[in-house]
């Protein structure tokens, strides 16, 4: 320990211990030793906000003098030279003073006067010392003084050290306790690059403004018995510099709205939980006796767990963090049902795991809560072995870390028939929001329930007998060729399969899904069990909006105009035409011989368009659909005898 400094190094001493010893020795400040900057008073009705003088105004009042002026003081043009560099951030003294060097050549800035008014603003007050005046400024508050600032990278300068530090903040200034800490006390730019190991908050502190901690790389916080409000303090454990492993909090146990347990910070009746120490157990049971889980409770930049256990008394979860684990909880409890309405996914007790898959059950049979998880990044490995290593629990560097053989990203995954011996029938809320490439779903699923993403999923086998599909599933935007809807599927939702091909095997139609929710064609199947709305379809394609590949959209409608009037038929044949040389093209490379066929049959293959098409067929290889338009030829030209030289004649049988 180091007697009464604010900041000093120790990686040994246990932090109970350095708790207890600044609480017996509270630091107490000079009056002289600290910037204190009055309290501005806005006038009832105003709005007011402190403002800088016009700098010649400015530079006028400094020299004494009562009229505007362009001359300076000695030393300010330098002055003014240095408050911009050293304002940049994370600049050291060589950077500065190379700067300061090109931006005084050959200018009278670089007379020996401003060099002797720039020295004490690097040096301190007293040559080699830091002034406590330069690094800790308080301002008036009610009942005492309010930290307004408090220079963490120059205390930590002249301590020599940059990581494993203990700060105490002061108690008192002269006899007037300090009982806030600003919110900007501890701005970015005060603390960047600096490692906290504890710090200490004095008793005398009863107000802690949002976010005051948030930048800090403090690895422990502790809490003297005199606070009473604390606003919200988020934590990112990747935001901070340099990265954090871990948090925890404190409590005096003296303090009358506050406590701790195992490094989590609670309300002193233990009802609102405030903050959860990290890292997570993938497996984490948040605490008994816990009715509401704070707006901030939860860390970023650490992993989350892939399994929360609730506890009978927990009412509302205000922190968002952890939706994408499974929930152990009712879905009638109170919390439960709010969990449901945001998509969360919840199971009971009685989840098991398989093939990294979690599954529950009800009387119907199994249902599938969760899928694997999404693979790590590159750059998410590189960051967690980097906070790893910082937080002393990995000796290896992040480079070598993710140079490391990792499993195989997975690339199928097959659901099973049975779990536990009973039938898999459903795919709960939000159970795959990410996917292998190739998703296979059994015959004995007959409900996905909505947001089934399945980001990343290439191709995509749903089984006969499949019923209902939830709405915004399938949106991978990245399927090879076309996904079969089973004739058995009697409803789709909306914003399901955007971007994609789709093939209604009630109809055998092709159509092609747009991405826009609001031009969605799927709905509850009709009287004939198609569960699509091809009027609406028809409109979306003569309006042409949204459809990632509008021409192809055309030809499958053409070639198959299920439920389409003749009038709508003929429109369609009509935008066709407008781009019949790429129309043709397309067929000529994708189509076949049904689809020639019913092109033929709409007109959009005539007398016209005949030899280019059969042209076009011919150089693509596509033998069978020349036989065929040639053999239709000859059997409506049978009494034609004119000898021709056209490629009808060419080709013919």
């Amino acid at each position: 320990m180091a007697g009464d400094s604010l900041v000093f190094f120790d990686e040994t001493t246990d932090i109970e211990a350095l708790v207890a010893e600044a609480k017996r020795q509270m630091r107490r400040l000079s009056p002289n030793d600290v910037e204190l900057t009055a309290a501005a008073q806005a006038r009832e009705g105003e709005v007011w906000s402190p403002q800088l003088l016009p700098y010649e105004e400015w530079v006028s009042e400094r020299a004494g003098e009562a009229s505007a002026s362009t001359e300076m003081l000695e030393g300010q043009e330098i002055g003014l030279i240095y408050t911009g560099a050293y304002s940049m951030g994370g600049i050291s003294d060589e950077e500065l003073n190379s700067v300061l060097e090109r931006a005084m050549a050959g200018s009278h800035l670089a007379r020996p006067e401003s060099s002797a008014v720039l020295a004490p603003r690097l040096n301190g007050a007293s040559g080699d010392e830091l002034s406590i005046r330069d690094v800790v400024s308080v301002r008036e508050d009610e009942g005492g003084y309010a930290l307004s600032g408090f220079d963490l990278k120059s205390l930590a300068r002249a301590t020599g050290a940059d990581d494993d530090l203990v700060v105490v903040l002061p108690a008192f200034v002269g006899d007037v306790p300090i009982v806030r800490i600003t919110a900007e006390a501890f701005a970015r730019r005060y603390v960047q690059g600096v490692g906290v190991r504890a710090l200490i908050v004095p008793d005398t502190v009863a107000c802690i403004d949002a976010d005051a901690f948030s930048a800090v790389s403090a690895g422990h916080i502790h809490l003297g018995s005199g606070v009473e409000r604390m606003g919200d303090m988020p934590c990112d454990l990747a935001g901070v510099s340099p990265r954090l492993g871990r948090r925890a909090y404190s409590v005096d146990p003296d303090n009358a709205h506050y406590s701790s347990s195992d490094g989590n910070l609670l309300t002193k009746d233990g009802a609102k939980l405030l903050f959860i120490a990290p890292p997570y157990a993938s497996d984490f049971v948040i605490p008994a006796g816990v009715r509401e889980i704070g707006s901030v409770a939860l860390c970023t930049g650490c992993e989350p767990p892939r399994i929360v256990r609730c506890p009978e008394t927990l009412d509302r979860v205000a922190a968002r963090g952890w939706d994408d684990a499974v929930w152990i909880c009712s879905p009638a409890s109170r919390v439960g049902i709010a969990l449901t309405a945001r998509g969360v996914r919840l199971a009971s007790d009685g989840v098991v795991q398989s093939d990294d898959c979690f599954y529950d059950f009800n009387d119907e049979g199994a249902l599938l809560v969760a899928g694997p998880a999404a693979p790590k990044s590159i750059s998410k490995r590189f960051a967690e072995a980097a906070a790893a290593r910082h937080a002393g629990m990995a000796d290896q560097s992040p480079s070598a870390a993710i140079k490391q053989a990792v499993p195989p990203a997975r690339t199928m995954l097959s659901l099973p028939n049975e779990v536990c011996g009973r039938p898999l029938v459903r795919i709960g809320v939000r159970a795959l929001p990410f996917a292998p490439e190739t998703v296979v779903f059994p015959d004995t699923v007959r409900t996905i329930e909505r947001d089934n993403a399945c980001k990343g999923t290439k191709r995509l086998v749903l089984p006969e007998g499949l019923e209902s599909i939830g709405a915004h599933s399938f949106c991978s935007r990245a399927f090879d060729g076309a996904v079969v809807i089973p004739k058995s599927v009697r409803f789709v939702g909306e914003g399901c399969f955007e971007y994609a091909v789709c093939k209604l095997a009630h109809t055998g139609s092709t159509v092609h899904i747009s991405a826009d929710q609001l031009l969605s064609c799927f709905c509850e199947s009709g009287e004939d069990g198609v569960p699509f709305n091809y009027a609406r379809y028809d409109e979306l394609l003569l309006s042409g909006k949204n459809l990632p590949d509008r021409l192809g959209a055309l030809i499958s409608r053409v070639a198959d105009p299920h439920r389409a009037p003749d009038e709508v038929c003929s429109a369609l044949v009509e935008r066709l035409r407008e781009r019949g040389s790429d129309a043709r093209k397309r067929v000529a490379q994708n189509g076949d011989r049904d689809e020639v066929a019913a092109l033929l049959a709409a007109g959009f293959i005539d007398d016209a368009t005949f030899d280019e098409q059969i042209e076009l067929l011919r150089s693509c290889n596509r033998a069978d659909c020349v036989l065929f338009l040639m053999e239709e030829h000859r059997r409506s030209n049978a009494a034609a005898s004119r000898p021709s030289s056209s490629s009808r004649a060419r080709f013919a049988l």
